[in-house]
C-alpha cells in the first residue's frame, strides 16, 4: 500500500446537498478529484465518532465524508432518541435515500471520482452501509461494522421484544409499511445486488445490540453465491458491540485495496 504524506489533514464542518457533514481531506489535495468514502455513525452517537477511521483513509488517498444522520446533531428537532427508539428505521431510511444526493454534489463539484465511491458505517451506520450497497449499484465497495445485512428480520425481532402494552399501540399498517420499505434495501432479500462487489462485515458473536445471528445467517445462506464472491466476513468470538482498532485498520486496508489502488 502506498502511503502519501500530507502537511495537514483538515476536518471541515459544511453542508452537501443541504445536509450537514464533516468533510475530511488532505490540505494538499483539497480540490483534486479523489476516491471517496462516505462513512455513517451509529445510533445517538456523534458524527465525529467516525473520525478514527477517517485519518488513515485520508492518508491512503481518500476524501472522507461523515454525514450527520437524521434527528442527530444539528438535525435534531428536540426529539429525545433515548426515549423514542421507534425512529431508528426511519433514520436509516433517510440515510439510504440521501446517499445519492451527497455523491451527486461531490461529483458535480469535481471533488470525487464517480467510479471510486465507497461506503462504510458502524452499528446503525453499518446497517445503513449494507442498505446502500443493496440500492446503489455504482458504489464500488462497502464496509459494515457491527451492523446487519438483514434489516427486516432485525426490525421484526425488535417489535417481538416490545412489552405487550407498547406493541399493542403500534398501528399494524405502520409495521407493514416499515417492513416493505426495509425490504427494498435488505441484502438478504436481494443478495444478487452485491453483484460480486467487495463487501466487508465485522461483528462480535456476543453482541446484544445488533445480534450476530443476522450476519451469520446471511453468510450461511449466500457466501457461496457469485454475488458474494468478494465478500469478507470477520468476527470476534465473544465480542460485544465494539469495533477493535485492528478491525478498523482491516476495514481501511480493505477499502484501500479495492478502491484507492485501482
Amino acid at each position: 500500500m502506498t502511503t502519501n504524506v500530507f502537511e495537514d489533514v483538515i476536518v471541515r464542518t459544511t453542508k452537501l446537498a443541504g445536509l450537514p457533514v464533516l468533510h475530511v481531506f488532505a490540505a494538499s489535495q483539497a480540490q483534486l478529484k479523489l476516491p471517496t468514502i462516505i462513512d455513517y455513525h451509529g445510533w445517538t452517537t456523534q458524527t465525529a465518532s467516525e473520525l478514527v477511521a477517517s485519518y488513515p483513509l485520508v492518508r491512503a488517498g481518500f476524501r472522507v465524508i461523515l454525514p450527520t444522520a437524521y434527528l442527530h446533531g444539528s438535525r435534531n428537532d428536540g426529539t429525545d432518541l433515548n426515549h423514542h427508539p421507534e425512529h431508528f428505521w426511519s433514520i436509516v431510511g433517510h440515510s439510504v435515500a440521501e446517499f445519492p444526493q451527497l455523491v451527486a454534489e461531490l461529483v458535480n463539484a469535481g471533488l470525487s471520482d464517480p467510479d471510486r465511491i465507497g461506503v462504510m458505517g458502524t452499528s446503525m451506520g453499518g446497517i445503513t452501509a449494507a442498505g446502500i450497497m443493496a440500492t446503489q449499484a455504482n458504489v464500488r465497495a462497502g464496509v459494515s461494522l457491527i451492523g446487519s445485512p438483514e434489516p427486516v428480520a432485525f426490525a421484526k425481532d425488535q417489535v417481538a421484544q416490545l412489552p405487550a402494552e407498547l406493541a399493542a399501540k403500534l398501528p399494524a399498517g405502520l409495521l407493514t409499511k416499515t417492513y416493505a420499505q426495509l425490504d427494498q434495501f435488505d441484502l438478504s432479500v436481494h443478495p444478487e445486488r452485491l453483484a460480486g462487489r467487495p463487501m466487508f462485515f465485522f461483528n462480535g458473536t456476543a453482541d446484544q445490540m445488533v445480534p450476530y445471528k443476522y450476519v451469520a445467517d446471511f453468510k450461511e445462506r449466500f457466501e457461496a453465491t457469485p454475488a458474494l464472491k468478494q465478500t469478507v466476513f470477520r468476527q470476534a468470538d465473544g465480542g460485544v458491540h465494539h469495533v477493535p482498532h485492528r478491525m478498523s485498520e482491516a476495514a481501511v486496508h480493505f477499502l484501500t485495496k479495492h478502491i484507492a489502488q485501482i
